[in-house]
């Protein structure tokens, strides 16, 4: 066990965004800190809960120095929550943790391991799978670390963009819980308060460097209709516009898909060495079944 050093900035921050989250926070936070890797603080931002949220919280920060407690005095969104969480951070390494997901013992070593042992790699995940609200097996089974990012970001564009096209779309929620250089994460625009903007930010990570799946199942994500950000799946646009913007008006829909569309196609132009490829891009991320064609 690598143990936090005093008075040194720890290599690695997790950060945990929670808005009432007290039926899983204290299973994820006692796991977030059981683990063989001891050079990590734990940050949990609470964004205005008015559950036990924040007494669980503060019982943690009380009883192990790693654990940093900030609470928003307002609700400010599920993505500038996550934003706001990173950018707290001082670690080398950055993991973003869902107040409702699980995790083995080894989860951060084996990531550590994986990022300090490839430079060209700027996140690494671990196998994954996904439990429901009672921690049982869910739709979607487990999924094993034996995909290889390409060496080249057009190629890995293209990987990227058959991933959310395929049976393998629920990858970016394990993906998004990987762990990332913070220097990378810096360099994007981080998470938007658009849908899909989690497929925007890691593909902008996919210009920097590869991804890298880390044997060893040890995430375990959970799907349940209390989760924060379940209405952006669903079709819901009014409660994805409460998820985004709690305080303000119902936003046009047409706004965020072309928020997204421009966004993703800056990364798909970033990512092209010829019109042709970008193009190539372009029609596959337009066919995607996990996005919309703008009418």
């Amino acid at each position: 066990m690598t143990d936090r050093r005093p008075g040194h900035p720890p290599l690695v921050s997790v950060g945990v965004p929670v808005h009432n989250g007290e039926a899983y926070l204290e299973q994820t936070l006692t796991a977030l800190l059981d683990q063989t890797f001891g050079d990590f603080e734990l940050i949990v931002c609470d964004n205005a809960s008015t559950d036990r949220t924040p007494q669980i919280v503060a019982e943690f920060a009380a009883a192990d120095p790693r654990v940093r407690s900030v609470r928003n005095p307002t609700n400010i969104g599920l993505a500038r929550n996550f934003n706001r969480v990173f950018q707290l951070s001082q670690g080398r390494y950055f993991r973003w943790a869902m107040a409702d997901d699980l995790v083995d013992p080894t989860n951060l070593q084996d990531c550590v391991d994986a990022l300090e042992a490839d430079p060209g790699a700027v996140l690494a995940v671990p196998s994954w799978d996904l439990i429901d609200g009672a921690g049982g097996p869910a739709r979607g089974g487990g999924e094993p670390a034996s995909f290889t990012w390409d060496t080249t970001p057009g190629r890995r564009m293209q990987q990227f963009i058959d991933m959310i096209n395929g049976p393998s779309s629920i990858a970016v929620l394990a993906y998004l819980s990987g762990l990332v250089r913070s220097e990378a994460l810096w360099a994007t625009d981080q998470l938007g308060s658009y849908p899909s903007s989690d497929q925007v930010l890691l593909g902008q990570l996919l210009l920097r460097g590869r991804f890298v799946e880390v044997p060893g199942r040890s995430l375990h994500v959970r799907l349940h209709e209390a989760s924060a950000g379940h209405g952006i799946g669903t079709g819901d646009y009014a409660a994805v516009h409460r998820t985004f913007f709690p305080d303000t008006p119902p936003r046009n829909l047409l706004r965020w898909r072309a928020t997204r569309y421009r966004k993703m196609w800056d990364v798909l132009q970033r990512a092209s060495t010829s019109r042709a490829e970008l193009r190539s891009l372009r029609v596959r991320y337009a066919r995607s079944s996990a996005l919309e064609l703008l009418p």
